[in-house]
């Protein structure tokens, strides 16, 4: 544990008197701050939080169901600040989403013992740690749209953000396609345990700690934040979970990287509201250059500046029937970036869901990928920042 760690205190909430004597009669002292042992389970939890306001607090959970999570969601909707862990003989996967949905940081296999304790200490200095790195910088921020379905959007987004990556940028990809966004597969056979929603669920509890345990780790450097399985409980993704999610990552990451469905909803919106850069993606066809007139209209409407707003041709071909001079025409933009063709790499790359330049790194598609990164570099990264939600910094 970090020496630096402030006191702290930590409350553990038991369901029956006898495994609080148990745990306490052998407890080992602590040194970096105080502990107390409560009893009532998660009927209890929310008198404690809110008499004792612990940095943390454990709670032993030996029925995890419905009914004490809705218990455990009203306590931490009170105490926002306090983090909770819960400890439990069942630790799967359901029981841990359900448990994150509830404001749970995480879910600890039984028993309840020294070694749950001394978990939490770690923890804290954990989330120390990391929103000591919360600090006076704002990564950069791009939006990608796809003109029309099937331009290549997820696979630019994520094959781009895995080449930052590479190029030792800290690099998040959030899935805000969320109907049937399917970016994680573009990178990893690897499920994610948490998305979108989950996180903008917990939006008043945000903080660096919770989303570094909702973000799958696709590579080195390159996190993503995916979109729900099933197009559920999206009205917790509004404008404001929205923002205050990119507000998080962007002083948490170097580059911040939207992945956008076509739909035009109020959090799309504001999404791209805060980019510093939209990406209009679109192929070379006649249906596509329509899409991306009624696009970049829309763009007008909404207030954007020309600036904002890059085109970029994917499957580029000299030969087209429509040309850069039409695009051009037709949207009053300038082509920014054009990517050639090079259908059998990026479909094995798709179908494996690994990174193109991981398995062709001289395909004239990734190579076309790596000029864009350098593009970016190097990085301007802005100074004065204030720490984000610091209130919730107990530790």
């Amino acid at each position: 544990m970090s020496p630096a760690l402030m006191p702290f205190k930590i409350a553990l909430v038991f369901e029956t008197a006898e495994a609080r004597d148990a745990l306490v009669s052998g407890l080992t002292p602590l040194s970096e701050g105080s502990v107390s042992a409560h009893v009532g389970g998660s009927r209890q939890l929310a008198s404690v939080m809110q008499k004792e306001q612990p940095d943390l607090v454990i709670l032993d959970l030996h029925a995890p169901d419905e009914r004490a999570f809705e218990q455990i969601e009203a306590a931490t909707m009170r105490m926002p600040g306090v983090t909770v862990l819960v400890v439990s003989p069942d630790n799967g996967m359901a029981t841990l989403k359900r448990a994150m949905r509830a404001g749970v940081r995480d879910v600890l296999p039984a028993p309840m013992d020294n070694q749950a304790v001394r978990v939490a200490v770690e923890y804290l200095a954990e989330v120390k740690s990391i929103n000591a790195r919360v600090v006076e910088h704002s990564g950069a921020l791009h939006a990608f749209l796809p003109a029309k379905g099937g331009s290549g959007c997820t696979f630019l987004t994520t094959n781009l953000g895995y080449q930052l990556s590479k190029s030792g940028k800290r690099v998040l990809i959030i899935d805000l396609n969320l109907y049937f966004g399917d970016a994680a597969t573009h990178l990893t056979d690897r499920k994610p345990e948490a998305n979108v929603v989950d996180l903008a669920r917990q939006s008043r509890r945000l903080d660096g700690a919770l989303l570094e345990a909702s973000v799958l780790k696709a590579h080195d450097n390159l996190h993503l934040l995916a979109a729900p399985e099933l197009p559920y409980q999206l009205e917790a993704v509004t404008p404001e979970t929205v923002a205050a999610v990119i507000a998080l990552a962007r002083t948490e990451y170097d580059f911040v990287l939207l992945d956008l469905g076509r739909t035009m909803d109020p959090a799309t919106v504001k999404a791209l509201d805060l980019a510093e850069r939209i990406h209009l993606v679109m192929g070379q066809t006649l249906p596509a250059l329509n899409d991306a007139k009624r696009m970049t209209q829309v763009f007008d409407g909404l207030g954007y500046a020309h600036e904002k707003i890059q085109l970029v041709l994917n499957r580029y071909s000299k030969n087209s029937p429509v040309q850069v001079a039409d695009v051009e025409k037709a949207t009053r933009l300038k082509v920014a970036r054009t990517l050639p063709a090079s259908d059998d790499a990026v479909l094995t790359s798709v179908n494996q869901g690994v990174p193109l330049a991981r398995l062709a790194p001289r395909d004239p598609v990734a190579r076309a990928l790596q000029d864009w990164v350098q593009a970016y570099s190097p990085v301007t990264v802005k100074a004065g920042r204030p720490r984000w939600l610091a209130s919730f910094a107990r530790a």
